[in-house]
């Protein structure tokens, strides 16, 4: 039995925050006005018509920063402002008792969007670059994957998951889905067994592909239903009917995709490896233990200084190394106004082409490593000097990788994937600014 308390624990206490802690530098060397302008700009932009209050600028983006530089969810984010005091302090709410819960944090986020975490990203390293702790005349980039949090793309996986989805979304659809309704009931059972028997009791290739072709020829027969209910339909009535015509469209591409697997053993190309994130693609490695990655392709851009910056080629499709090889040096002239003096990146992205046009923008030694027998655009002296800057890339992707949870996001679209890789970035630089601030005062 535990021992009885002679006095009640009081609820409130009164804590002195830390003046070297993290979060509390990191309010303090924030400028959080031109964050704040940022902010406002982008809601201007998402909404048709503003009205009602304004959000609390200031303490959700204090809310973002610490769920870029903690590696957290929006709950996890509400707890922390909520009961953690340099958390409290970071956004600005030491003097207040009010708490943003995590629904008005997503809906800040979802308003700011990529572009405006992008934004927050080049802020920071126009500061670094400002406060000379980075230096803008050298660039090494590489490209990288973002894996997404998403089963392996069997065809026996995808069809099974398109029948639960119908399955789903006819009960609420109308009458119109009744066809189709009636059709599921009936195959319900016959799907299930055969994807357990895929998964299960087919062990054999052979095996396999006659379960796949089973599989396909049902899912085939809800597709071909599923279109005749839609026919004629202009604009859907309700979200259930949208996402009905949504994911018949998608199978129209997807299905003879499978159809073309069954048939050859080898993989369509541009495969839709996911049916709600469709942007997705697999992306080949080449690493030990894992020769594909399914996901989205960065490109990652590394000043002097180990401040990093990501960037996308048409939302993340399909892009050779060689394209993201340009991409880096114009996405780093726009940020900083000049092409960089040094510039390096692997052999992926080597041409003759992007030598010259990479001369032509301003660098002076383009250290893209060459192919076969191909020699270097640079002095003996100045490849060791790349190649050792170059290494230090890898360990930056690395931990945002590890740390900041630019990997396997838990996000259900590839627009909210694209955010959290953005946040990643966020993450890094802050840090990174702290840390050299708390060296400095340490010093």
């Amino acid at each position: 039995m535990s021992q009885q308390r002679l006095f009640a624990q009081p609820t409130e206490i009164k804590i002195t925050v830390d003046l070297v802690h993290e979060l509390v530098l990191m309010e303090k060397q924030t400028d959080w006005d031109k964050l704040t302008e940022i902010a406002m700009d982008h809601r201007k932009k998402s909404v048709i018509r503003i009205s009602g209050p304004a959000p609390e600028y200031r303490v959700l983006l204090g809310a973002v920063v610490l769920m870029a530089v903690k590696n957290i969810d929006y709950r996890q984010a509400q707890d922390l402002i909520t009961y953690y005091v340099p958390a409290r302090y970071l956004c600005n709410l030491m003097e207040s008792d009010w708490n943003p819960d995590h629904v008005t944090i997503f809906e800040f986020t979802q308003m700011l969007g990529k572009s405006g975490m992008e934004k927050i990203n080049a802020l920071i390293l126009k500061e670094a670059v400002t406060s000379k702790l980075a230096n803008p005349k050298s660039l090494m980039s590489d490209t990288t994957a973002q894996e997404a949090m998403i089963p392996y793309p069997n065809e026996v996986g995808l069809m099974s998951r398109f029948v639960q989805i119908v399955e789903k979304e006819v009960k609420s659809a109308g009458k119109k889905f009744t066809d189709v309704k009636e059709k599921i009931k009936k195959v319900k059972d016959k799907v299930k067994g055969l994807v357990r028997c895929s998964h299960l009791f087919a062990k054999t290739k052979e095996a396999k592909k006659k379960v796949a072709k089973k599989l396909f020829h049902t899912v085939t027969e809800i597709q071909n239903q599923l279109g005749e209910a839609l026919e004629g339909m202009k604009k859907a009535k309700n979200k259930s009917q949208a996402e009905l015509k949504r994911l018949h469209g998608i199978m129209s591409t997807l299905l003879p995709q499978i159809k073309h697997f069954i048939k050859t053993g080898f993989v369509a190309s541009k495969k839709i490896i996911h049916l709600k994130m469709t942007e997705l693609y697999s992306i080949t490695r080449g690493k030990l233990g894992k020769s594909v990655e399914f996901g989205i392709k960065w490109g990652v851009n590394r000043i002097q200084g180990g401040f990093i910056s990501g960037f996308l080629i048409d939302g993340g499709k399909h892009v050779s190394d060689t394209a993201f090889c340009m991409e880096a040096l114009r996405v780093h002239k726009a940020l900083h106004g000049k092409a960089p003096k040094e510039y390096g990146y692997d052999r992926g992205g080597y041409s003759t082409m992007n030598i010259k046009k990479a001369k032509q923008m301003g660098v002076k030694h383009v250290g893209i490593a060459p192919k076969g027998k191909a020699h270097w655009s640079v002095s003996e002296k100045r490849q060791e000097k790349i190649k050792k800057k170059r290494v230090t890339i890898e360990g930056c992707i690395g931990v945002i990788k590890r740390r900041y949870g630019f990997n396997k996001p838990n996000v259900h679209s590839t627009e909210a994937m694209i955010r959290s890789g953005y946040r990643a970035f966020i993450g890094f630089n802050m840090m990174k600014l702290v840390r050299l601030e708390m060296e400095k005062q340490a010093a």
